[in-house]
C-alpha cells in the first residue's frame, strides 16, 4: 500500500491521534502542480507550518504520558509497601488495567511519532527527486533529531512500564529460591532458538505486547549493585527510577558486525548450504554516545578504541554430538590491525585465557584469506527476568547493511569510514525487524499467543551474514537463500548495477548532483520492484540471475523417502494381485493380470525416477516445483483403463450374444429360488460319511446315482429312498476326486473317477472286479492342467464318426479345465489301456465346475458366474445358450440328467450338487426354456 493511502487510514480510523499525522498527501499535491517562481518558497513554508504543528502535538503527549507513568510508578510502590508481602487482587487487577491502558496509548503515540517521521522523510525525499535539489535545511535544522529524541523519551516511558508490570507479576507470585538466582552466565547456555520478521510499524506494538509478560533487560541495570540488593523486594524495583540515571537508560543498544569472507564467498557458500563444521568470522562492537546519524535515516556507529570483539561461529549438525557454538576474544582497535594483518599474537593483545583461540583464529584467517566483507549494524532490545534465562528475546531494528569490500576500503583500514559509506551508497537498509526467541524450556502459553498473531511471520534460519551478501554482492554469489523472492533477486540485481555505475562515475570524476538523487531512490529500499525509465520500459539487470536456494530441513529428505516408500507400496501391491490373478484366475482374471502388471513396473520406475529428482533439487537446494503435477494423474488415467478393460471382460462373459445366445423368452433369463416344490426338490441323504462334500454326480440305472466326493471316496444312493447303498474309497488320502462318469452302453460297472491330484489322470474302475487302470490327461489338459469336468458321448452320434471310422468300443470325451474344454477320443478293450487322442478345444469364458452330455447336447455349469451353458455337440456347429442356475449360491460342482415317466407324462430331470452348503438338488427342466420354477 502506498504510503499515501497509510496516511489517509489511519487519519480516518485512529480517533485520538488521527487529527495530528502529517497532511502529506496536501504536500504531494503542492510538488505536482506546475512550476511557478514562488513555489519553492510556498513548500518550504507548508513543510514548517506543519513540522511545528506536528511537534507541539508530540511534544505535549510526550510530557502528558510522561506524568501519567510516574503518577501510576507512585501509587503502585505505595500499595506494594503499605501491603507488605500482600496485596489484595482487586488492586493488583486495578493497576494492570491502567497500565494496559498506558501501554495502548504509548503504542499510539509511538506510532504517531514513526509515520510523521516517515512522511517527512518521504515527501522531501520526493521533493529532491522532483526538482533535482537536495534540501539540506531539514537536517540542519535538526528536525530529524526531534523525532529520534521522542522515540527515546517513548522507550525511556516504555521501560518504566516494563518495570510497573514486573512489580504487578512479583506481587501476584512468590518466586522459588531458583527463580530468585541472580546469576546468569550469557556464554555458556544452551537454547533453541527462532527467528521472525516484525514490520517497522509493528515493533512498538510488540515490545507492548511482551513486557506484559517478559520485563525489558537493560545489561547495565542489571550489573549495578543496587540493582542485585533491591530486585528481590516488589517495591523496591521502583526506587531505582528516582534517579535521574536511571530514568534515562537506554532501553536498546547499537550493535556493528563486520563480516570476513575471502573473494569467492566460500563461508557464504559453506553456511548456506549448512555444512558440518561451516565458520564463520566477525569483528563487533557495541556502539555507545559516539555514532553519526545520516540523513538517509540510517545509524553507524563508530567502533571504540578498546572492548572490540573477535567471534568464530561453528555449525554443527542435528546429527553430530557436538553443538554448534559462538567463541569470541576481546582486542582493542589498534591490536586488531596488527592482528588481521599477520602480526604474532601475544597475551597482552587478548589475556592468556583467550590465546590458543586467537591463534587459531588468525591461522583460519590467513590460511583462508578472509578479509573483511559486509557490515550488518541494529539496536537491539532484549527482553528477560534479571533472576532466570529461561526466556531470552532479542529484537534487532533499524537493521542497515554495509558493503566493506576491499576496492571500496582505503588501503590498511579494516573498515570503511562511515562518511564514505553514505556518500556511495554502498548500503542498504531492511524493511523489517528480526525477533529472536530462544527458549531452555516450552513455549509459554502467552508467546504462543503472540507468535500467532499478525504481528510476527517465522523466517526460519535467518542470517544477516548471508542477507547482507546477497543484497551488496548479488554478482558474486551463486545461489540466495530461501527467503528472497524472484522479484527481490531482480531488485538487488538491478541496484548493484546502479551503484556499479554510480562508482565508475566516481572514479571518472564526472557524477551530477541530480544523478546522486536517483541513485538514491534506488538503492535505498532494495524490497521494492525494479523501477521503471521514463519509457515506462522496465529495466532489467545483465547480469545472470543467481540461483534462490530454497530453504531445506533434514526431514525433507525423510519426506522424500517416505512418499517413495509409499509409492512402491502401491507398486508391489499391484504386483502381489498381478501375480494372483494370473496365476489363479479364470481368462478375464488373467487378461486383469497381465494388464496390473506393466502397470505396477511403470509405477515403480516413475517413483525411483521422481525420487532421485527430488534428492538432486534438495541437495543442490534448486527452486522449483516439488510437488507431482503429471506423474498421478497419469498413472490414474492408466489404472482407470486396466480397470475398465477387466470390467468389460468381465461384463461380457455375462452377455448372452458372447456365447451365441438366442433369447428363449423370459424364463430364459430369470433365476429360480430355491424352495421345495413339485418342480424343485432337495434330496434328504442318509448314511453320508461325515465331511462328504458332493463334487459330481453320475446316473447308472433308473434309480442309482453315483456321487463323487471332494476326497477319495465316492457313494451310490437309491433315488427311490434316498439312501446311501455303498460308499468306496478309491486310491490314497492325496487323490482329489472332481468327477465320475458311468458309461451304461459299454457297462454299468465300470466307472471313469477324475482326479487333480496328484496328476490330472482318468481312473478306470470296475466295481465288480476291483480292476483300475489310469489315463494321464496332462497332455491333452495342455498348460496349467487342472480336471473340473468329465463327459461322455457316443462317437457314432458326433460330427467327428467320418473322420474316425464307427466303432462301438471308440467314444468322444469332454474334460474341462479351468476355461476350455478338450475334446478327445478314447478306444475301450479288454486290457483298457487306451492312449487319448486329441480332437479339438472348446473356449470357454468362465470357471467350470462340471459337465455332462445329454441327448446331442453338452451342459456346462459354470460355478462362479451362476449360469448353465448349454452346446450343441450333435451338429459340431457348438452353439451355445445361457441358462440362470437355480438359486444365488456359486457353489455348484456336479450335475447329472435323468428321464423319467411319472403317470403318463415323461419328466426331464436335472440333478445338481453343491459342495456349500453339501446338498443335492432335483430340478425339473423343460428344453429351450431351462429351469422351470420351484
Amino acid at each position: 500500500m502506498k504510503f499515501g493511502k497509510v496516511i489517509t487510514r489511519l487519519t480516518e480510523n485512529d480517533p485520538r491521534y488521527g487529527h495530528q499525522f502529517i497532511h502529506y498527501n496536501i504536500l504531494k499535491a503542492h510538488l505536482k502542480e506546475p512550476d511557478r517562481p514562488t513555489k519553492e518558497v510556498e513548500f518550504v513554508q507548508m513543510l514548517d507550518s506543519e513540522l511545528q504543528r506536528v511537534k507541539e502535538i508530540i511534544t505535549y503527549k510526550v510530557g502528558e504520558v510522561k506524568v501519567t507513568v510516574r503518577t501510576l510508578r507512585i501509587q503502585v510502590q505505595m500499595i506494594t509497601s503499605l501491603a507488605k508481602y500482600e496485596v489484595k487482587p482487586e488492586s493488583l487487577d486495578r493497576f494492570r488495567s491502567l497500565a494496559d491502558s498506558l501501554g495502548d496509548e504509548l503504542s499510539a503515540m509511538e506510532r504517531c511519532v514513526y509515520y510523521n517521521s516517515e512522511g517527512f522523510r518521504k515527501i522531501i525525499k520526493k521533493h529532491d527527486k522532483n526538482t533535482s535539489i537536495r534540501s539540506t535545511w531539514y537536517d540542519a535544522q535538526n528536525h530529524h533529531d526531534f523525532f529520534v529524541r521522542s522515540r527515546e523519551n517513548i522507550e525511556n516511558i516504555l521501560l518504566q512500564l516494563s518495570d510497573i508490570y514486573e512489580v504487578l507479576r512479583l506481587a501476584e507470585v512468590t518466586h522459588t529460591a531458583n527463580s530468585q538466582s541472580l546469576g546468569i552466565d550469557q556464554e555458556t547456555f544452551e537454547r533453541k532458538s527462532s527467528k521472525y520478521w516484525v514490520a517497522a510499524e509493528d515493533v512498538f506494538a510488540l515490545k507492548t505486547a511482551l513486557i506484559k509478560h517478559i520485563p525489558l533487560y537493560v545489561f547495565q541495570r542489571t550489573k549495578s549493585p543496587v540493582r542485585r540488593q533491591r530486585v528481590t523486594s516488589a517495591s523496591s524495583i521502583l526506587l531505582q527510577l528516582e534517579s535521574e540515571e536511571d530514568a534515562s537508560s537506554e532501553t536498546a543498544g547499537w550493535i556493528s558486525s563486520v563480516y570476513l569472507d575471502n573473494e569467492g564467498l566460500d563461508s557464504y557458500r559453506r553456511r548456506m548450504n549448512m555444512e558440518e563444521g561451516a565458520t564463520l568470522f566477525r569483528i563487533r562492537w557495541y556502539g555507545g554516545k559516539e555514532e553519526i546519524l545520516h540523513a538517509y535515516g540510517g545509524t553507524l556507529p563508530r567502533p571504540p578504541q578498546v572492548d572490540l570483539y573477535v567471534e568464530r561461529k561453528t555449525h554443527h549438525e542435528s546429527w553430530v554430538a557436538e553443538k554448534s557454538k559462538k567463541e569470541r576474544f576481546a582486542l582493542n582497535e589498534d591490536d586488531l590491525v596488527r592482528f588481521l594483518a599477520g602480526h604474532e599474537v601475544d597475551e597482552s593483545m587478548v589475556g592468556k585465557k583467550s590465546i590458543t583461540l586467537a591463534q587459531e583464529v588468525q591461522t583460519e584467517i590467513h590460511n583462508n584469506v578472509l578479509v573483511p566483507m559486509v557490515r550488518s549494524v541494529y539496536k537491539r532490545t532484549a527482553f528477560q527476568l534479571d533472576s532466570s534465562n529461561d526466556v531470552r528475546i532479542t529484537m534487532d531494528a533499524d537493521l542497515t547493511f554495509v558493503n566493506e569490500h576491499a576496492s571500496l576500503r582505503k588501503s590498511g583500514h579494516w573498515r570503511r569510514n562511515e562518511g564514505d559509506v553514505e556518500e556511495e551508497l554502498d548500503w542498504v537498509t531492511f524493511p523489517y525487524a528480526v525477533l529472536e526467541i530462544k527458549l531452555k524450556c516450552n513455549t509459554p502459553a502467552w508467546l504462543e499467543d503472540i507468535l500467532d498473531s499478525a504481528m510476527v511471520r517465522q523466517v526460519h534460519k535467518f542470517s544477516k551474514f548471508q542477507h547482507a551478501c546477497a543484497a551488496l554482492l548479488p554478482k558474486q554469489i551463486k545461489q540466495f537463500p530461501y527467503w528472497f523472492t524472484e522479484d527481490e533477486i531482480k531488485s538487488v540485481l538491478y541496484a548493484s548495477e546502479k551503484r556499479q555505475s554510480v562508482h565508475e562515475a566516481l572514479q571518472s570524476g564526472i557524477r551530477k548532483a541530480s544523478s546522486v538523487v536517483r541513485q538514491r531512490s534506488i538503492a535505498k529500499d532494495y524490497t521494492v520492484l525494479i523501477n521503471k525509465d521514463k519509457k515506462g520500459a522496465t529495466a532489467k539487470p545483465r547480469s545472470k540471475i543467481a540461483n534462490r536456494r530454497v530453504k531445506v530441513e533434514p526431514k525433507t529428505f525423510f519426506a522424500n523417502e517416505r512418499t517413495f516408500i509409499q509409492w512402491l507400496t502401491a507398486s508391489l501391491l499391484l504386483v502381489t494381485l498381478s501375480s494372483a490373478l494370473v496365476g489363479f484366475g479364470d481368462h478375464a482374471a488373467q487378461i486383469m493380470g497381465l494388464t496390473f502388471m506393466p502397470l505396477a513396473i511403470l509405477i515403480l520406475i516413475y517413483a525411483t525416477f521422481v525420487f532421485y529428482i527430488r534428492l538432486y533439487r534438495i541437495k543442490t537446494g534448486k527452486p522449483g516445483r516439488y510437488d507431482d503435477v503429471f506423474g498421478p494423474g497419469l498413472l490414474t488415467v492408466f489404472l482407470c483403463v486396466a480397470l475398465l478393460t477387466t470390467i468389460t471382460l468381465h461384463f461380457k462373459e455375462h452377455l448372452p450374444s458372447l456365447y451365441n445366445v438366442q433369447p428363449n423368452g423370459e424364463l430364459a433369463n430369470r433365476v429360480v429360488e430355491l424352495k421345495e416344490s413339485p418342480t424343485c426338490h432337495k434330496l434328504n441323504i442318509s448314511g453320508l460319511p461325515p465331511f462328504f462334500e458332493p463334487s459330481d454326480l453320475a446316473l447308472a440305472g433308473p434309480d442309482i446315482m453315483w456321487i463323487a466326493s471332494g476326497g477319495n471316496m465316492i457313494a451310490t444312493i437309491n433315488l427311490q429312498n434316498e439312501k446311501v447303498e455303498e460308499v468306496y474309497t478309491v486310491g490314497d488320502e492325496k487323490l482329489d476326486i472332481e468327477c465320475v462318469m458311468v458309461i451304461p452302453e459299454v457297462s454299468p460297472d465300470i466307472l471313469l473317477i477324475g482326479s487333480e491330484e496328484p496328476i490330472n489322470e482318468i481312473i478306470v474302475r470296475n466295481i465288480t472286479s476291483g480292476r483300475t487302470n489310469q489315463i494321464n490327461l496332462n497332455h491333452i489338459l495342455g498348460a496349467d492342467p487342472v480336471l473340473e469336468g468329465l463327459a461322455y458321448y457316443s462317437l457314432a452320434s458326433s460330427p467327428f464318426h467320418q473322420l474316425h471310422g464307427e466303432s462301438n468300443n471308440s467314444g468322444i470325451f469332454f474334460a474341462s479345465g479351468l476355461n476350455r474344454i478338450e475334446v478327445f477320443m478314447l478306444s475301450f478293450n479288454d486290457s483298457w489301456i487306451s492312449p487319448a487322442t486329441p480332437l479339438t478345444t472348446i473356449e470357454m469364458k468362465g470357471k467350470i465346475g462340471a459337465l455332462v452330455a445329454h441327448d446331442g447336447i453338452l451342459y456346462v455349469v459354470l460355478d462362479n458366474m451362476g449360469k448353465l451353458i448349454t452346446v450343441d455337440i450333435a451338429s459340431g456347429n457348438n452353439t451355445k445358450v445361457v441358462y440362470n442356475l437355480p438359486g444365488n449360491t456359486k457353489g455348484w460342482e456336479g450335475i447329472a440328467h435323468h428321464l423319467t415317466v411319472v403317470g403318463s407324462e415323461q419328466k426331464h430331470y436335472v440333478y445338481l450338487a453343491s459342495d456349500t452348503p453339501s446338498e443335492i438338488w432335483r430340478f425339473e427342466w423343460e428344453g429351450g426354456v431351462g429351469f422351470l420354477p420351484c
